[in-house]
């Protein structure tokens, strides 16, 4: 039986294949230290990681699970294409204006 965390990142059409969310979150840091230095993509890289888990997980799973809180039994709802490509948007433009403020 599927564990919380593995229908968390678990991709809908291939349950037995893991979404790697680090892999496209380190490219897009990554590519913030060239363009803005390394102190920036540090900031942003921070900032977007704290936001993400404060805001916009709780607000996607929400989202998923049709705007109701989940119980504390309640396994999580899987995440979809769409939301995993939304909340990596949110997270590329957080990391990427933190690191532009923190200039």
């Amino acid at each position: 039986m599927p564990s919380k965390t593995n229908r968390l990142i678990a991709l809908p059409e291939a349950a037995d294949t893991a979404w790697l969310p680090g892999l496209p979150h380190a490219a897009i840091a990554l590519a913030i230290a060239p363009v803005l230095g390394v102190a920036a993509c540090v900031a942003g890289l921070l900032v977007a990681t704290l936001v993400s888990f404060i805001v916009y997980l709780p607000l996607t799973v929400l989202t998923l699970n049709g705007g109701a809180a989940l119980a504390e039994d309640a396994e999580a709802p899987p995440m979809t294409w769409r939301a995993q490509a939304v909340l990596l948007g949110l997270w590329t433009v957080t990391a990427w204006v933190t690191a532009w403020m923190a200039l």
